[in-house]
């Protein structure tokens, strides 16, 4: 056992040096914004209060991956700052909303959108509510349905079909002293 682990540490070791080669090319390739993004900016530079406008949002359509509970724009930590700033860069320079969602998609997943795009899978998270909606009011429609109904008679039972109601009603009369 202990010849087969110092094996395994031989080959993360020989795996590592070989890293240093390879890695500093590849994360440029990875972390650049242009390549990224792939595409020149789409729009048009944005400026002034239509900038402010559209950074807030998008920032607000971006989840905080620090707080993750709260939007890029509502979060205050120094990384959802650092984001919104460079959103506001972006949209400056020509880049659409939708192409800097994309790029920040990239670097963090999908899970930084707060809303998930309504395909794939993800359908199923904008479906599921209504479909549960749908069967429950179904489920309640059946079990209303199903349930027995109590039996129907006309007024109530008449005083020459019941004497013990008859000899009731004519001693409240009676004491009413009607």
């Amino acid at each position: 056992m202990m010849r087969g682990m110092r094996v395994a540490f031989a080959l993360l070791a020989v795996a590592l040096a070989a890293l240093p080669a390879v890695a500093p090319a590849r994360a440029q390739e990875r972390f650049g914004v242009e390549d990224l993004l792939l595409d020149e900016p789409a729009g048009r530079p944005l400026a002034g209060d239509e900038l402010d406008r559209v950074t807030e949002q998008v920032a607000s359509r971006m989840r905080c991956p620090v707080c993750q509970g709260l939007s890029v724009a509502d979060s205050p930590t120094d990384s959802a700052i650092a984001m919104k700033r460079e959103v506001q860069k972006m949209l400056s320079e020509g880049y659409t909303p939708e192409q800097v969602l994309s790029y920040f998609e990239r670097s963090y997943g999908e899970f930084i959108r707060l809303a998930p795009k309504p395909e794939g899978l993800n359908l199923l998270v904008w479906i599921a509510p209504a479909l549960t909606l749908v069967g429950g009011a179904g489920l309640v429609a059946l079990y209303f349905r199903r349930r027995p109904r109590p039996a129907r008679t006309g007024a109530g039972p008449s005083s020459a079909d019941d004497p013990e109601l008859e000899a009731y009603r004519e001693r409240v009369r009676r004491e009413v002293g009607a």
